[in-house]
């Protein structure tokens, strides 16, 4: 999980390599948020829950999956899988130690360059029969091999 995400995307990066028209895109991160008629200016991130917040999120992240299938390729048998949703993101492989020595720092240099990175707190290796939370779900393998 990315630590604090919405607060610390980096400005510059955002404008340099997403896709939309400047302009706007400028004027929508410079926005800024209204809580009880106070207006607090955005300098660093995006708005969470504001109508451009998830697309911007989705092409912040947009390119790590590319950089990990391009590391572990299928035939590498290392059994590496991705899955995202906006700043959510889950990777299994097939050992703890291909996580903790060659995801994480692929994961962590990618995040950097776009003035993020992950959260100790949220993030965790463990093992499938243990399981883990993703998107209010509980993921975990039992003893028959089923996954609930």
């Amino acid at each position: 999980m990315v630590k604090a995400c919405f607060d610390n995307i980096r400005h510059d990066w955002i404008l340099k390599n997403i896709p939309v028209n400047k302009t706007i895109l400028n004027t929508w991160l410079k926005a800024g948020y209204i809580e009880k008629k106070r207006l607090f200016p955005t300098e660093k991130g995006t708005p969470q829950g504001g109508a451009i917040s998830p697309m911007i999120m989705n092409k912040v992240l947009d390119g790590l999956e590319t950089a990990i299938n391009k590391k572990f390729p299928q035939w590498k048998n290392k059994k590496v899988n991705f899955i995202r949703y906006a700043d959510d993101f889950v990777i299994t492989a097939i050992s703890k130690e291909v996580i903790a020595d060659e995801i994480i720092p692929l994961v962590t240099e990618f995040l950097i360059e776009r003035g993020l990175e992950l959260s100790p707190e949220k993030s965790k290796i463990t093992d499938i029969s243990n399981g883990f939370n993703f998107l209010s779900q509980n993921v975990r393998r039992f003893k028959d091999y089923s996954i609930m």
